[in-house]
């Protein structure tokens, strides 16, 4: 439509002011966050604030973990904090590494505090100072996790000539773990441990048994072309006992023992599980029932009530142990159990898929952790046996294949 001359001075006049709008709005617009300087991908996967802190927002809100991760929201953010971070020792303008996520819940929790100390490690590696926080929180063990540290601190025995800056950049969260177990141990101890008042004092020896999902096959068996092996499963109970007997040699008599696990019953578990209670009940009664015959003057408990026996209190379990703690096939159990203390034995079982990077520097590195292995009867082949075969096994008391 053609403008006449009379309307044209009413255009000019609605043109200025929207100019006037946009540079005004330009200028009143919030300053307090500094873009992040461009990287070589042009990605913007965080914010420096004005007070030098590289701000890393991660945690994806869809797929089965309902917001409670720290994946990555811009791929590649650790190769781009890498980046930043190595840059930033000639500079030295960075100040503190934030990391936030959205939700913190107890979903995986074995890659979620894997990942959350990595990013940790990173920052002591760069000399400065660590926060962590949530937006928003389930009560459990990953909420307990926020902290904001006044500065790093590196061990004094710790050696930069063993992992540094450079190699955490070429590495993966499992070296992260083993060079930065000290981390966890702190963290474990003096945050996820005293959290708590269900537990006044610790057990002798602490146990975690994972049940329900170890009896879910992932798979066809390893013969089969193309076939999973079992990376769960379960073990004799001849296996648990070898391990409590030794440290009765070590440590003295073991007056109290507690089973971890979950609770075997149906509305307790998420629906994944609830086929396999009342199997977890028969194994978890079974293997009480023989450590009250190996030790006849000793407390056995099992442990899995939902309403007073949250992971935090089965963490804090773990690491109060007194005298020996014992983590099988599992991502839940590690961490707890490499932070008991010094003098008490710490038992990681020795899988060939999981944890097997760090677990092994460990018992390598620190005197007090050791690997312990066994014949287990594996998630892929308990579907085909019947409860008396599986309590058959259980009750095998040849220790030929058992190494602790």
């Amino acid at each position: 439509m053609a403008i006449s001359k009379k309307q044209f001075p009413y255009i000019l006049l609605l043109v200025a002011s929207a100019c006037f709008l946009l540079i005004s709005d330009f200028l009143s617009s919030n300053t307090d966050v500094v873009p992040h300087r461009q990287t070589q991908s042009k990605v913007e996967y965080g914010e420096i604030l004005p007070d030098g802190t590289l701000f890393i927002p991660v945690g994806a809100t869809k797929g089965r973990s309902r917001g409670q991760n720290l994946q990555e929201r811009v791929e590649d953010t650790r190769a781009l904090m890498c980046k930043d971070l190595l840059d930033d020792r000639s500079e030295r303008k960075l100040t503190r590494l934030h990391l936030q996520t959205e939700l913190c819940g107890d979903f995986s929790l074995g890659n979620m505090i894997s990942t959350l100390m990595s990013y940790n490690l990173a920052a002591h590696l760069a000399n400065i100072p660590f926060t962590f926080s949530c937006v928003d929180s389930k009560p459990g063990v990953m909420a307990l996790m926020e902290k904001s540290e006044d500065s790093p601190f590196l061990p004094s025995d710790y050696s930069k000539e063993n992992y540094n800056l450079e190699e955490f950049c070429e590495n993966g969260r499992f070296q992260d773990m083993a060079h930065g177990h000290y981390l966890i141990a702190d963290i474990m101890r003096n945050q996820i441990a005293p959290s708590q008042s269900v537990i006044t004092d610790g057990d002798d020896a602490v146990i975690h048994v994972r049940l329900h999902d170890a009896f879910k096959s992932i798979g066809s068996p390893s013969s089969k072309k193309g076939g999973r092996p079992s990376q769960r499963g379960l073990f004799p109970h001849i296996a648990y006992t070898s391990m409590l007997k030794k440290a009765e040699e070590e440590k003295g008599e073991i007056q109290t023992i507690s089973i971890v696990t979950q609770s075997f019953l149906k509305d307790n578990v998420r629906d994944v599980d609830q086929d396999f209670t009342e199997l977890s009940r028969t194994v978890g009664e079974d293997l009480a029932r023989q450590l009250r015959i190996e030790f006849p003057n000793t407390k056995v408990s099992i442990h899995n009530d939902r309403e007073t026996e949250t992971t935090v209190t089965s963490y804090s379990r773990l690491v109060r142990a007194k005298k020996i703690a014992i983590c099988g096939c599992s991502t839940f159990c590690p961490f707890p159990v490499m932070s008991v203390g010094d003098d008490v034995m710490a038992y990681l079982y020795n899988s060939k898929y999981l944890n097997g990077f760090y677990t092994n520097y460990l018992a390598e590195n620190k005197d007090n952790i050791h690997l312990w292995d066994a014949p287990m009867l594996g998630s892929n082949d308990i579907g085909g046996l019947t409860d008396s075969q599986i309590i058959e096994f259980l009750r095998n008391e040849d220790t030929t294949d058992i190494h602790v």
